[in-house]
């Protein structure tokens, strides 16, 4: 089918060649001999007037025109595909969908694990691909690689629909050996004790509460950086240093590991782990199921004043002061 002269199914081979700025990469992705991707390109070249891909070095870069076509037609391809899957009615005790999540590894320990759970019962063909945060979740959500993107609220992506999950606050997990450390912990023993850090496999290092205390013009030392929350709570063990971890991870992993959950004596954020989906899939009758189990499972989870520990400000209070935009939790 053509529409002002131009070969609509020609929009997929340009969506892949543009995404993985390869022909043998497009090709192998759309399941076409290199050759037939190769004549496409040609004829899109022809169309558009523009080389699209063009060699610099030994790798193929995007033309001005290729990237401000990239996004629109990603965008079309999306509604697309919504349209083609809305139905008078959705069972979702006979769907087969693939779904792709990408959230920090303490909302996996803390929320993800029990909707998957849920979803297993009242959906038992569904799939899910679980993946950790990364520096191109964004771009991920912006072209459509993944359905669900759950991040803290001051991270969200800018112009896709999103809904509160839970509010999370920050406490302090120490071994229940610690040397100096009992039932409180205050502000000197806190920046007198090594720390658990957390840095990502992208590199980024900038939580939250680091945040928070770079602001504040102290430094806490930092004597092991570990990948994630969950390892940042074990590598506390048999030592005096302290892990400053959002309080259901804390309490979480004390339900397994010898530890003691503190409120935090430095006052830091809370802060709502939100949901968001791609703002062309809002009409998906399967992501919209989908989404609906996460409210429920999210409203569900206990309010923080019932499960104690936190900062020293008071539980559900929110502050004033906003993170980078780097930061995560």
């Amino acid at each position: 089918m053509r529409f002002h002269k131009l070969d609509l199914n020609q929009l997929v081979i340009l969506d892949a060649l543009l995404s993985e700025r390869s022909v043998g990469r497009a090709a192998r992705r759309l399941y076409l001999s290199q050759p037939a991707t190769s004549c496409a390109l040609s004829r899109l070249r022809e169309y558009f007037e523009d080389d699209l891909l063009v060699m610099v070095g030994k790798a193929q870069a995007l033309t001005p025109l290729a990237c401000e076509l990239q996004q629109p037609i990603r965008d079309v391809l999306l509604q697309v595909q919504t349209i083609t899957r809305i139905r008078p009615s959705f069972d979702p005790t006979t769907s087969a969908r693939h779904f792709t999540l990408e959230s920090s590894d303490n909302v996996i320990l803390v929320f993800l694990q029990e909707a998957v759970r849920q979803a297993a019962l009242r959906a038992p063909l569904m799939e899910f691909d679980l993946r950790l945060l990364g520096a191109r979740s964004k771009e991920h959500l912006d072209s459509g690689d993944m359905e669900l993107l759950i991040c803290p609220d001051f991270a969200a992506v800018p112009g896709h629909p999103m809904e509160p999950l839970y509010e999370e606050s920050f406490s302090c997990a120490v071994w229940t050996g610690h040397p100096t450390v009992r039932d409180r912990l205050d502000v000197a023993q806190y920046f007198d004790c090594g720390h658990v850090g957390l840095a990502w496999p992208d590199g980024r290092r900038v939580t939250v509460d680091a945040h928070v205390v770079e602001i504040g013009r102290h430094k806490r030392r930092q004597e092991v950086i570990a990948p994630n929350f969950a390892l940042m709570a074990e590598m506390v063990l048999g030592t005096s240093r302290i892990a400053t971890l959002p309080t259901r991870v804390a309490l979480k992993m004390a339900e397994r590991l010898p530890l003691r959950v503190l409120p935090c004596p430095i006052e830091l954020p809370h802060f709502h782990q939100v949901l968001q989906w791609h703002k062309f899939l809002e009409r998906d009758p399967a992501l919209g199921w989908l989404r609906a189990l996460l409210l429920e499972i999210g409203q569900a989870m206990p309010a923080l004043a019932a499960l104690g520990g936190g900062s020293v400000a008071a539980p559900g209070r929110r502050r004033a002061a906003k993170p980078a935009a780097t930061a995560a939790a």
